[in-house]
């Protein structure tokens, strides 16, 4: 099961210089919901974040998910998932915006610590709650219905629609 979504929204003059970026995230599935990361504007999106200079896929997993959830991710449970690559104009600049994003599927030991969440993500409400795979997919169509295709949500979206397409042909059990 490897999942390879390409999300170019060619809005952009391709001689422009690029932003790249590299991001990792866990999927989480406890008693059959999945741990995600909700902000003051109501979409969910999966713990994970920018991979730091020097770090491996793991290294970003383990501090990603632990910064996030306050959960240590258990090592021998780690299982790649696919890849997400985002390309757009960026938003602040006249840049190109290039993101690849590696999922992990992966489980969580250990008590639950206190989150160290950023002072931007702080400033957008984020949290965490555990929800059904059903309706953490909800939560982002109807965002998309509200607000339209913001890059992000679009692309939480699509990662959660794979899941549980996944989950209906008996691929993967949450």
């Amino acid at each position: 099961m490897r999942m390879l979504l390409d999300l170019d929204a060619h809005d952009y003059d391709p001689a422009l210089p690029s932003i790249e970026r590299t991001a990792v995230r866990g999927v989480i599935f406890r008693e059959g919901q999945l741990l995600m990361i909700q902000s003051s504007f109501g979409e969910v999106k999966f713990p994970g974040g920018g991979q730091e200079a020097g770090e491996s896929d793991l290294d970003t997993l383990f501090r990603e998910v632990l910064e996030e959830t306050g959960y240590h991710v258990k090592p021998d449970s780690v299982q790649p998932l696919g890849q997400v690559v985002e390309k757009r104009l960026s938003r602040h600049e006249p840049m190109i915006w290039h993101q690849i994003n590696r999922y992990y599927l992966c489980r969580i030991e250990g008590e639950q610590e206190a989150c160290q969440y950023s002072a931007n993500e702080q400033k957008y409400g984020m949290h965490q709650l555990w929800l059904p795979l059903s309706d953490a997919v909800e939560v982002n169509r109807q965002m998309l219905a509200r607000e339209g295709c913001n890059p992000w949500n679009q692309r939480e979206y699509r990662v959660l629609e794979y899941l549980a397409q996944q989950v209906e042909a008996g691929l993967l059990v949450p």
